[in-house]
């Protein structure tokens, strides 16, 4: 969709500014606030000198717990964005959601099938099987719900993710009570919260290149879902190959969610929420839209996260906090839309 005149490009360069800046200081925030909380002055200090010949509680809070989980937040907070903007866009669907359409159960089922079936508890091993479950679950919601004469409608993917979200919850909780290793156990839970609290950079670090090449994918297509917006016959018409657009969309997708998956577990709903406040901030022109809800997916994570650290004596893992505040948004977003019916 073309870009409205009531949003200028300067109004949302200063806006995606004002977001930016927001994201730098919930970032600072995050490398301050925990069980042993530090200044902003002495969080810097302890940043620009490292961990000292003895450390001290604070010096091991900052560096060895908070910087690799500040840097976790940032890369899966961007994954998710992009790919629920990217998911919404190729469906026309506002629910659409990689949490929604299965597409992290998918990856986590694979995980936790890997570590059972194959002993594969390596981060590179779990990066691999979570690509490998997310491309096979996004393939099957997508062919279930998003081709052919259901593609329209836009309440038929979130059907499809249920059900195929479903069945992958089901395998999962039945490989998970089949075993007696305590470390399948453990990766389950993980995986069913969603925690950005990672503190071993080898992790994560594998993924990142991985991530990089999605986004890559993804602002890059902004174009191409301007001209889906308005349906697979007119964008065609105007000279889209409909088809190939898809393929790369699926690869994006596959990419940032199974990525972010791999590193943090499924996280729902963040997807969801960060495409809409992009669209409320700059409008419907995907190539403001997809930066924008990188960002604001990132600063949401940051939020939650922080929230989840504060609230409690004992910490809430975001994923479950992102669930407080992205169910009352979806039952909205469903009140507002008007769906076709089935």
């Amino acid at each position: 969709m073309a870009p409205t005149p009531r949003t200028p490009a300067s109004r949302r360069l200063v806006r995606i500014a004002i977001l930016g800046m927001l994201l730098a200081v919930l970032a600072g925030v995050s490398l301050c606030v925990g069980a042993v909380s530090t200044g902003p002055a002495e969080t810097f200090e302890i940043l620009r000198h490292g961990l000292s010949a003895q450390p001290t509680p604070e010096e091991v809070a900052v560096l060895h717990y908070r910087v690799p989980r500040t840097v976790v937040i940032v890369l899966v907070g961007l994954a998710l964005g992009l790919a629920g903007t990217l998911i919404q866009g190729h469906t026309r669907n506002p629910l659409a959601d990689p949490g929604l359409l299965g597409i992290s159960a998918g990856a986590a089922a694979a995980v936790v099938a890997g570590m059972y079936f194959l002993d594969a508890n390596t981060a590179l091993a779990m990066l691999g099987l979570s690509f490998a479950g997310s491309a096979i679950a996004a393939v099957a919601v997508f062919l279930l719900g998003g081709v052919g004469r259901r593609a329209a409608d836009p309440i038929a993917l979130v059907i499809a993710g249920a059900a195929v979200s479903a069945l992958l919850i089901a395998i999962t909780t039945t490989i998970v009570l089949r075993s007696n290793d305590d470390v399948v156990l453990d990766k389950y839970r993980f995986w069913t919260a969603g925690s950005v609290a990672v503190t071993d950079w080898q992790a994560f670090v594998p993924a990142i290149p991985f991530l990089v090449l999605g986004a890559l994918l993804t602002l890059g297509s902004g174009a191409s879902l301007n001209l889906l917006s308005m349906g697979d016959k007119s964008a065609q018409s105007l000279g889209l190959n409909v088809g190939r657009t898809r393929l790369i969309g699926i690869v994006a997708i596959t990419l940032l969610a199974g990525g972010a998956t791999a590193i943090a577990g499924p996280i729902a709903f963040l997807g969801l929420l960060a495409p809409h406040l992009a669209r409320a901030l700059v409008g419907h022109d995907y190539r403001w839209v997809l930066p924008t809800a990188a960002l604001a997916a990132a600063a949401i994570l940051y939020l939650a996260d922080v929230l989840g650290r504060v609230i409690t004596v004992r910490e809430v893992p975001a994923g479950v906090m992102l669930v407080l505040v992205g169910v009352p948004f979806f039952l909205a977003v469903v009140r507002r839309s008007r769906f076709t019916a089935l």
